[in-house]
Parts: C-alpha cells; sequence; structure tokens
C-alpha cells in the first residue's frame, strides 16, 4: 500500500500518510465511496449537488492552507489526489478544502454543524477552513490545475456571461457621454 492511516502528531485525530515517496505530478490517492447529495465533514464536493463520501483512506485526509496534494477530476468525475511537489515518505497527505468545496452549507440542525478553525499550522494557515468561494485571485491562480472541475467550469462561464454585459455597459455608456 503506497499509504497508510495513522495519528496525527498534533492531536486532530487521524490523518494519510505517505508510506513510500511520491515525484511532483504523481497520482497519490483514488478515492472510491458513494456519491451522497449534501456535504458532510469529510466529503468532497464533485459537483453543485454532488459529494463523494469517502472510503478509507481518503475519509481521513485533512486540510492544510500549505497543502502538498491538489485535486484532479477523472472523466467519470470523480477526484484523484495528485503530488503537488515531491513528497516524502512519512509526510502527512493534505489538501486545501477549498480544491473542492465551494463553500460552507449551514446545518439545520446545530448538532451536526463542525468547527471550522484550521489547525494545519502552516506558516500561511488562514485561521480558517477555507472555501472556493472565499479564496483571493492569487491563490485561486496558484491553485490552477489542481481543483474540481465543476469549480473551473463555473469560473469560466462567469468570465463569460460577465464578458458580455461589460462590453455592452461599455458600448451604453459611451452612447450616453457623445
Amino acid at each position: 500500500m503506497d499509504v497508510i492511516v495513522r495519528q496525527t502528531s498534533n492531536n486532530i485525530g487521524y490523518g494519510v500518510f505517505a508510506a513510500r515517496s511520491f515525484q511532483q505530478g504523481e497520482r497519490v490517492i483514488k478515492p472510491s465511496g458513494r456519491i451522497i447529495n449534501h456535504q458532510t465533514r469529510i466529503s468532497i464536493q464533485i459537483d453543485w449537488d454532488k459529494h463523494l463520501d469517502p472510503d478509507e483512506p481518503a475519509k481521513y485526509l485533512n486540510h492544510s492552507c500549505d497543502p502538498n496534494m491538489g485535486i484532479h477530476t477523472r472523466a467519470d468525475m470523480l477526484p484523484e489526489f495528485i503530488a503537488l511537489r515531491d513528497i516524502q515518505a512519512g509526510e502527512e497527505l493534505t489538501f486545501d478544502y477549498a480544491m473542492s468545496e465551494y463553500q460552507h452549507y449551514a446545518r439545520s440542525n446545530p448538532a451536526e454543524e463542525f468547527d471550522l478553525s484550521c489547525h494545519c499550522g502552516a506558516d500561511n494557515c488562514r485561521g480558517r477552513l477555507g472555501y472556493y468561494s472565499e479564496l483571493d485571485k492569487a491563490l485561486r491562480e496558484k491553485y490552477a490545475g489542481s481543483i474540481s472541475a465543476y469549480l473551473v467550469n463555473q469560473q469560466k462561464e462567469r468570465v463569460e456571461t460577465q464578458k458580455i454585459p461589460h462590453k455592452k455597459e461599455h458600448k451604453q455608456s459611451r452612447e450616453y457621454a457623445s
């Protein structure tokens, strides 16, 4: 097995660790699980109304604001985790939850709500679990090619639809100015 699940050193619970070294760009984990229509504490969002409820080991992947893995979307729309940089054996495998989750969906039952505080310990820690809708432009650009396809498609559609009204507004303002 290329990865192992064990207790983390920072007492946040279990994590997934590299059992061998991985090179940048190499597939590290190909998660499996069932598709559900709602966000959970461990789900991985794969479309606007679809989440993967992952089996082991992916269910134990932790967030980091300085992740060593990114997400590629396979042809079947399921994610796989790719090394963003060389990863050494023994390192905890992490991804930024903002690479797959658009936003936090508040729970109707407060008992099902979970803590959004980040405990990754990275120098660039945002202090809170991030969501794609909250990322600044620089971080979105840094993660380009490493986020879920539905988010990429959403951003492309948004840019394309914003270009058309912008051009019309500019043309209208010139007409009013003359």
